[in-house]
């Protein structure tokens, strides 16, 4: 059994010669317990060990093995719906049913790996795996571009039937950067957040989602004063609705067919990907979800400007300071949304107006980095934590930046413009 759980075998997909030295490796399998469970009336599964955290290079696959006990009454039967066993993509990562980056028949833009559907990893090798026996689940996985650490959870049930029990099983699969070594480890997904993921998002989007949250989560721990941490839920779906992104108090919306969505604006050759401007739309969306637990509706949606500067700010500074975004490039976005504006409102008239003719985020965006170079990060918390306990916001903010809005607005007119140039 403990040579079982460290087979995996692994398939290089074409790398070119300047990666030769990149080598894919499985780490020690997990044994299984000293004793499981057995004749739980019905259906039943309890985890009996798997194969090791795999690092592979970018595009290499690998199999995973993981291994059930049948704890339950009934045995599982191979083409009987309602009586056979699969493997299910779980939560949090990807999600309940929900497509993966690292897996899949192709659906859905998961990669195709031979999994027996896109959210269905594996099923019972064996044709019936009656009570009190072991079945050992294989499927591949195959290692995204990018070099960075994700993850695929996985749970049993019976097809037709039921889901069995949730042990938290996953892999972790850590892409080696080209040379072979360690990328920075991604963070994890921030303390108190669920993730409920629609029928029919895509795999990608999904990964951009948690990606982003999970950057801008670490950003604000690390530079902010501190990160949320109510019970909060974000809920990717399908289909369009007249917003791609929307955040309440209790959690987040993503709705994947919007057109903001589907083709981001930011992105550009000379800028970055649209799967890159997708993490800040999430990552955005989470900074308004702080917002909300430090000051409630009076900072998350307290003068216009200022809230969503605040989000575009610290979405975008998590970017930069995990490399996947230049600040150069940021500068490049910038002006080229304000030289396309159509219309340049006042900085103060934009504390309650919104026209999409002003190019605004980018607008609010600038504001708020202009207070961040003279003051840092942390102002932006005393700020939030001032009118979310009643302080008039106008005095919270000469309190937090140590000027008037007055004094700030006339400065930022004068920098906009050199800004521009």
């Amino acid at each position: 059994m403990a040579a079982l759980l460290l087979v995996a075998s692994v398939i290089s997909l074409g790398r070119p010669a300047d990666a030769a030295t990149c080598a894919s490796s499985v780490g020690p399998g997990v044994p299984p317990p000293p004793g499981v469970p057995s004749g739980i009336p019905g259906f039943h599964a309890a985890w009996f060990g798997q194969s090791g955290y795999m690092s592979l290079c970018p595009g290499d696959r690998m199999t995973a093995t993981v291994a059930y006990s049948n704890s339950g009454s009934r045995g599982w039967v191979a083409g009987r719906l309602g009586e056979v066993a699969y493997l299910g993509t779980a939560d949090s990562n990807p999600g309940q049913d929900a497509a993966s980056i690292l897996g899949g028949d192709g659906a859905l833009g998961s990669p195709a790996t031979g999994w027996a559907r896109y959210n269905r990893p594996a099923v019972q090798p064996a044709a019936y795996v009656g009570p009190g026996q072991v079945a050992w689940f294989q499927f591949t996985v195959q290692a995204p571009t990018t070099p960075g650490t994700y993850r695929v959870s996985i749970r049993p049930l019976i097809e037709g039937a039921q889901w069995m029990e949730d042990y938290g099983v996953f892999w972790q699969v850590t892409v080696l950067n080209p040379d072979g070594t360690a990328p920075a480890a991604m963070p994890a997904d921030p303390r108190g957040m669920y993730f409920a993921v629609g029928a029919g998002v895509d795999a990608q989007s999904i990964a951009d989602v948690h990606e982003g949250i999970d950057r801008v989560s670490a950003y604000l721990a690390r530079s902010v004063g501190g990160d949320r941490s109510r019970t909060a839920t974000t809920r990717i779906s399908s289909g369009n609705a007249t917003y791609c992104c929307l955040t309440h108090l209790d959690g987040i919306d993503i709705v994947t067919g919007n057109s903001e969505w589907v083709s981001p604006r930011a992105a550009a050759a000379d800028t970055w990907t649209a799967d890159t401007e997708r993490k800040e739309l999430s990552g955005h969306e989470y900074v308004h979800l702080w917002q909300g637990e430090l000051g409630g509706n009076a900072c998350m949606l307290g003068p216009r400007w200022l809230s969503e500067g605040m989000a575009e700010s610290l979405a975008y500074r998590s970017l930069v300071a995990d490399g996947l975004i230049t600040q150069a490039n940021m500068d490049t976005f910038t002006k080229r949304q304000l030289i396309t504006a159509t219309t340049h409102p006042a900085l103060a008239q934009l504390e309650t107006q919104w026209p999409d003719s002003a190019n605004p985020y980018s607008v609010a965006y600038l504001a708020v980095d202009r207070l961040l170079a003279a003051n840092g990060p942390l102002p932006l918390r005393a700020w939030c934590a001032a009118v979310g306990s009643g302080t008039e916001w106008h005095t919270a903010f000469t309190q937090a930046f140590g000027e008037d809005t007055n004094a700030f607005y006339a400065q930022f007119e004068t920098y906009r413009t050199a800004y521009v140039r």
